[in-house]
């Protein structure tokens, strides 16, 4: 059983990442993971030892990725199929590999409750933006915008803040808690105090990592004014259950009757929002043109439409932009938000002229466009940033867009779609993202999902209206506008960047470490 031991902690690590983000949500269980997973480093080391073999932190770490993201992924089977949903997994369960093997050479430094925090902080700053454009799903920030002290830390610092914390936190707690009981046990004779003297250091970092998650904290920027936002939702096809015809008018059609219901009584809003692929087909163009009278008819129920839809490129046959197009209540456009930061594999093909062989890849005909700058759009004179389905999860692309413009943007819209992966908990760790970057931005986001969960988020992270999936509904609000700066808004990332930094730095002790060894075991014995 003891070699069990080991892999059992390290799942577990893993298991408690997992519960910690919706659907359980149970944000306190992510202080346990980097506790239980320096518990099966050293477990595998006295065994390692025992057993005279090397030490396998890469496949613990492996393992402990691989338990938080084979189901936390899981919902891209439907849209993706097995292939995909097991290539993306264990490219991201890789980064916690790296990550036991870069903390393992300091089991029983001083520094290690330091050292798991910007390890942890670096592999997750690692995954935001390689390989590709970066996958940073499931961050442990993200478990925590839900009830958890530590969120109004992410106005300084960023969500990547909040994971050092934590970590920094559940870290230093496990070396307490390790050296306490181990100078209990060794203990013959004298006071206690001195049995547990070993654990003095790690007890000043635990008492530190709590004040600083207490006290780093300032409060968002006050609001000035409002806007009146009506945010649209319209899909209710469960695509894995029937088989519509043409779903994509239909989807289009209902967008509009539930703008005309919404808007039939009282005053006209200020800003309707059409979710991602609300139009699926350029409604300028002769091929959709039975769009544009359903576009028309809605835009002309409210001062601006923002209507999410695809936009014929320069060669339509191979891209287009995915947009969310301002238009006045004549249906004119006045304004326009293309999409930066696409999803490759699925969104785009990289290297297309060499994998078009390749079957699945043939349900991506056409690639997306991206904008190469960071850009608003002005509803009225209020300026207004805009994010499309997962840029949620970049930091860069919400803090740039948001300072695009030499006066900063008031509010953030979030258009999704999210109906590619039924009725999972995607749709509510995607919210979770809005949440985060509200509280990062200071700044109301309307997070519009075109079959759920669409939402108002404030500045404090908490929610208001949230939608059930797949339900044709809609939600309105006067939502406040705010002019200030966060400092984060102001910095930008900085721990992500330190963070990255740190890793490379702790790989290179690690590999130093490793080298030394083996050089030891060659030298000749007198």
């Amino acid at each position: 059983m003891a070699p069990l031991v080991a892999p059992a902690l390290a799942a577990a690590a893993g298991l408690a990442v997992l519960a910690s983000h919706p659907p359980l949500a149970w944000w306190w269980v992510s202080f346990l993971a980097p506790a239980l997973l320096l518990a099966a480093l050293e477990h595998d080391v006295s065994t390692a030892r025992a057993q005279g073999r090397r030490p396998r932190p890469f496949r613990l770490g492996l393992l402990s990725g691989l338990a938080t993201f084979a189901p936390m992924l899981s919902w891209l089977v439907l849209p993706a199929g097995y292939l995909a949903w097991g290539l993306l997994a264990t490219v991201q369960a890789a980064f916690f590999g790296v990550l036991a093997v870069v903390v393992r050479p300091l089991l029983r430094s001083v520094w290690l409750p330091v050292a798991t925090a910007v390890g942890w902080a670096g592999v997750e700053a690692w995954r935001a933006i390689w390989p590709l454009n970066g996958f940073d799903w499931g961050a442990i920030a993200y478990a925590h915008v839900d009830g958890s002290w530590l969120m109004p830390v992410a106005r300084l610092v960023g969500g990547r803040g909040i994971t050092l914390l934590v970590v920094l936190i559940g870290a230093a707690a496990y070396v307490v808690v390790r050296d306490t009981a181990q100078g209990l046990l060794a203990r013959e004779s004298g006071p206690v105090e001195h049995a547990v003297a070993g654990a003095r250091v790690p007890v000043l970092v635990l008492v530190a990592a709590l004040l600083v998650s207490v006290l780093a904290t300032i409060e968002p920027p006050a609001s000035t004014g409002s806007l009146d936002v009506l945010a649209v939702q319209g899909n209710d096809i469960r695509h894995w259950e029937e088989d519509v015809a043409e779903p994509s008018l239909r989807i289009t059609t209902q967008m509009r009757d539930q703008t005309l219901a919404a808007t039939e009584s009282g005053p006209p809003p200020e800003l309707t929002v059409w979710p991602e692929a609300s139009i699926d087909t350029d409604p300028f163009t002769e091929r959709g043109a039975r769009f544009l009278p359903l576009l028309e008819e809605s835009a002309a129920t409210s001062r601006y439409l923002l209507a999410g839809m695809n936009l014929d490129g320069p060669d339509p046959r191979t891209g287009f932009w995915r947009t969310q197009l301002l238009v006045d209540g004549d249906g004119a456009p006045v304004g326009r938000y293309d999409k930066r930061r696409v999803v490759p594999f699925g969104e785009y093909i990289p290297m297309r002229t060499y994998l078009d062989w390749f079957p699945p890849l043939r349900q991506i005909p056409r690639d997306i466009l991206p904008h190469p700058e960071p850009h608003l759009v002005e509803v009225g004179d209020v300026p207004v940033a805009v994010l499309i389905c997962f840029e949620t999860l970049f930091t860069g692309v919400t803090r740039t867009n948001v300072l695009a413009q030499d006066t900063p943007a008031r509010i953030i819209i979030a258009a999704t779609t999210d109906a590619s992966y039924g009725e999972s908990a995607e749709p509510y760790q995607h919210l979770a993202q809005s949440r985060l970057r509200a509280v990062e931005t200071g700044r109301w986001v309307v997070h519009a999902a075109l079959s759920g969960a669409s939402a108002f988020v404030g500045p404090d992270g908490q929610v208001e209206q949230t939608t059930p999936l797949f339900t044709q509904t809609s939600i309105r609000m006067d939502v406040p506008l705010v002019d200030g700066l966060t400092p984060y808004l102001v910095i930008g990332d900085v721990v992500g960047w330190a963070t990255r930094v740190g890793v490379l730095l702790l790989l290179l002790l690690a590999f130093g470490q490793r080298r030394l060894a083996g050089a030891r075991t060659r030298e000749p014995v007198a």
